[in-house]
């Protein structure tokens, strides 16, 4: 291996890290009954898919036209579109904020995300060989990463059909 090979590997398994934590921190802001951007709503699902699409692109792309691959993020982009869908969300479309009551749910699972990538990455640097846990990995990566993504977008588009609610003074 070279070094710019160790560089690509490295930087990758970093900024998926990254993008997970990303993810994470924008998700952190759902946990209380705060007003918060209406837009945020969408970070914690595009960080993650992000996240989870480029794992899934190096080394090689063609795993992304493997059709468990999208077996497995299409369950978690329907139940994350469930959850969407149902969590209480109050809208002020004056201010384009909203506050969530219960949204402690994408912060667990970015969270978990997080764990997944961090392990992942670390197996793979350590073992410098194939790494067998990859695929464990990968799929909870992408389940975690769905289900943020379809919560994130049905939830962002709920927000902007639903009816105003006065969320700042």
């Amino acid at each position: 291996m070279t070094v710019g090979h160790l560089f690509v590997i490295y930087g990758l398994d970093l900024l998926i890290v990254l993008l997970a934590i990303g993810s994470a921190a924008t998700a952190n802001v759902e946990r209380s009954r705060e007003p918060f951007p209406r837009l945020q709503l969408l970070m914690p699902g595009l960080l993650a898919f992000a996240g989870a699409i480029i794992l899934l692109s190096y080394p090689d792309i063609r795993d992304l036209a493997d059709p468990e691959v999208w077996l497995v993020s299409t369950v978690g982009l329907v139940t994350g579109g469930s959850r969407g869908a149902l969590m209480r969300i109050e809208s002020d479309h004056s201010f384009r904020v909203v506050r969530l009551w219960h949204g402690r749910d994408a912060a667990w699972a970015a969270w978990l995300m997080v764990l997944f990538a961090t392990v992942q990455g670390s197996l793979e640097t350590a073992l410098r060989a194939e790494n067998p846990y990859e695929t464990t990995a990968e799929a909870g990566m992408l389940l975690a990463g769905g289900y943020l993504l379809g919560r994130s977008i049905v939830g962002w588009l709920r927000a902007q059909t639903m009816a105003h609610h006065d969320l700042k003074d």
